[in-house]
């Protein structure tokens, strides 16, 4: 618990610039996108008529994604976009449901713990309450490496993933709207937005106040974006880790894991993909 919130971070130097990293996200953000790679592969390795179960998941996401993207962007442009944004929904999720995996296994090694117990004297089980149980569990028994399983971070629980993929979104964003409107009628849209500025009245653009809330609305997209997954993950994430470090895993972090692993993970990755589209139907 004394370690909660903290970042580690190692420094090194470069060019004579001290450069600060927070490996544990960079490590996490890889082993994601492995996964990544890994489940595509498994989902596509055996394509058939009649689909496995990881391919009718696979296709069941695909259909509800395309749906929505195709409905909102029109046919040509939401098939355009379709693999960014599916891209961006399944990378988001698959960060926000990997941090769970430790806390399964603890779970499932607690479990284990209280069956064994009734079936021998090598396991202690002490309760605290309740609903808290201690288990104490000898390290030549194989469950105990499930109850003494390493913590696993979100990459989505650091701010800086989830900047980036803010940043990710409305490059592409202004990329679309600069090809699809030119640069000229792009670059009005700060300016003619709500009142237009028409004629010679144009060259006084930097009087109009509407031009810099235009740019500040932009940059404010980009922030909330981003604080939005973070706050949710990171604040979901520290509300399991304080119940279950006070309950030790037993009884009610597991419908936590259930609502702020599983639910809020899916509701925030979807919400992220959606709000990136708004942004894309924005430029049409």
């Amino acid at each position: 618990m004394e370690e909660l919130g903290k970042v580690s971070l190692t420094e090194f130097t470069l060019f004579g610039q001290v450069i600060s990293v927070n490996l544990t996200t960079f490590v996490m953000t890889w082993v994601v996108m492995g996964l990544f790679l890994l489940l595509a592969w498994m989902a596509t390795r055996k394509l058939s008529f009649i689909p496995g179960r990881i391919q009718n998941i696979f296709e069941l996401i695909f259909d509800f994604l395309k749906d929505i993207t195709v409905s909102t962007l029109g046919q040509k442009d939401g098939m355009k976009y379709y693999p960014f944004i599916l891209t961006l929904f399944l990378f988001i999720l698959l960060s926000n449901w990997i941090g769970i995996i430790p806390n399964i296994f603890k779970i499932l090694g607690t479990f284990i713990a209280v069956i064994h117990s009734f079936f021998g004297d090598t396991v202690q089980i002490t309760m605290q309450g309740l609903t808290g149980i201690v288990a104490t569990v000898p390290e030549t028994i194989w469950y105990s490496a499930l109850i003494n399983a390493p913590g696993i971070e979100e990459p989505t629980k650091s701010i800086n993933t989830d900047l980036a993929l803010a940043i990710m979104v409305f490059l592409a964003v202004q990329a679309y709207g600069i090809k699809n409107k030119g640069v000229v009628k792009y670059i009005r849209n700060f300016v003619d937005d709500p009142f237009p500025m028409k004629g010679p009245l144009i060259i006084f653009f930097f009087i109009n106040p509407f031009f810099y809330l235009n740019l500040i609305g932009m940059v404010a997209n980009v922030v909330s974006h981003s604080f939005r997954l973070f706050g949710n993950i990171f604040g979901g994430g520290m509300i399991i880790v304080i119940v279950s470090s006070l309950l030790n895993y037993f009884l009610v972090p597991v419908g936590l894991f259930a609502f702020f692993g599983l639910f809020a993970g899916l509701v925030q990755a979807f919400v992220f993909a959606m709000l990136a589209v708004t942004y894309i139907q924005q430029q049409q």
